[in-house]
């Protein structure tokens, strides 16, 4: 069953959240990341700050430092349209000044679907089904990662599949398999539980997650695996014949690349390449956002959190989207509907409890998500038609959507 919305459910950021520890989690704690010649709070969006000197920096100057690196680590907040803007900025920039030398890995993705990231870049799979393979992989998130996605299909650039297959996650859960350094279990990769700073700072962001009966070693293990697995993809790609003089890109969670003793450690562990790291930070905060900024008290660590600080905005895409206003599921004959919400377009449309969607717009719907997809490509003021059946009945309703409050 599927609740109409293209926003990622609330299941499926705790699920993410409780699993991995990524950077959806605490924005607000980045306020605290603070050069020791720079207060935060004096910077505005768009400024851009070398770390350990406290020293402002354009974008191009940025850049021409980010050439230096084989890998460039991006971090983000998942559910931030600004942080993702400077990603596709760097990597824009990145690729203009050296074409067809950039690989990009990304942490949404496992690396069982590698071939499928394959075919993406290539030109080779249509969108819908790359969204469909996304959705399964990460969440129903696409939109925010769109611009970056088409931009690596446009340009053939290399698109990595960084994190653990459900294999390696089911074998780290249920019997705590922790490969040490030099061996390695049933293919996972090697594991560092040992980094004192990494351990405290994960510890940190637990003590404020809904633990039920996780225990922290649990969720631990899992988070090294995560940060493991990604860092080995990395180190494996530029190891091969087509890797080895490319720059790897990588975007992924904050909480992966800051202090650099989540991937980049790892990575580096591997193979001592030169490396830095730009963390988007939030200093502006849209209203919607306010009650994601989860208070963490977080252990002194002495390292540097980045090379470089990007002053953005932390906002949403929640203006942009529509709901239809049903709860569905899927059956032989098409998606039926089994709830409607009140005053929702569709009750407003005419549409009722059993009536099954068979198609949108002229497309078929025979799942859930060929319904989610054609809705996620509306936005507030668009209209799409939906066929249905009414017992025998076919019938045909028009709807306008407009933006909904459904997700404040």
């Amino acid at each position: 069953m599927s609740y109409m919305k293209w926003a990622g459910t609330k299941v499926l950021l705790a699920v993410l959240m409780a699993v991995a520890g990524c950077s959806m989690v605490a924005p607000g704690h980045k306020l605290n990341w603070q050069s020791p010649y720079r207060d935060f709070s004096s910077l505005e969006e768009g400024d851009i700050v070398h770390l350990p000197t406290g020293v402002e920096v354009s974008k191009e100057e940025l850049i021409k430092i980010l050439s230096s690196a084989r890998i460039v680590y991006v971090g983000e907040t998942h559910d931030n349209i600004h942080a993702h803007k400077v990603q596709l900025e760097i990597l824009t920039a990145l690729w203009e000044q050296d074409p067809g030398e950039i690989a990009v890995g990304m942490e949404m993705l496992k690396r069982s679907s590698q071939d499928m990231a394959d075919q993406w870049s290539s030109g080779d799979l249509a969108e819908k089904e790359f969204v469909r393979a996304w959705q399964e992989d990460w969440t129903n998130d696409f939109e925010y990662y769109a611009d970056i996605l088409r931009y690596l299909r446009e340009k053939k650039i290399p698109l990595l599949a960084l994190r653990p297959p459900d294999g390696w996650l089911d074998k780290v859960k249920k019997d705590g398999s922790i490969p040490q350094a030099g061996h390695e279990a049933d293919g996972l990769p090697e594991m560092d539980r040992d980094d004192p700073y990494h351990r405290a700072h994960t510890e940190a962001v637990f003590g404020r997650h809904p633990k039920g009966a996780q225990d922290f070693e649990d969720f631990y293990r899992v988070q090294v695996l995560w940060d493991e697995s990604m860092a080995a993809s990395i180190a494996e790609y530029l190891l091969t014949e087509e890797g080895r003089d490319k720059r790897v890109v990588v975007f992924a969670g904050g909480q992966h690349v800051e202090y650099g003793f989540g991937i980049p450690r790892r990575v580096f562990r591997r193979l001592s390449l030169p490396y830095a790291i730009v963390l988007p930070t939030a200093v502006l905060v849209s209203p919607e956002k306010r009650h994601k900024l989860m208070e963490v008290t977080m252990p002194e660590i002495p390292l540097s959190a980045a090379d470089f600080a990007w002053m953005v905005r932390y906002e949403g895409l929640d203006e942009q989207k529509v709901y239809l206003g049903v709860m569905v599921k899927a059956g032989d004959e098409g998606v039926r509907i089994f709830s409607i919400i009140k005053n929702s377009v569709a009750e407003e449309a005419g549409l009722k409890k059993e009536d099954i969607i068979t198609a949108f717009d002229g497309e078929p719907v025979e799942t859930t998500f060929d319904l989610t997809y054609a809705i996620g490509r509306k936005r507030p003021g668009d209209k799409g038609v939906l066929e249905v059946l009414r017992g025998e009945e076919p019938l045909r309703f028009e709807v306008t959507f407009r933006e909904s409050h459904m997700h404040r």
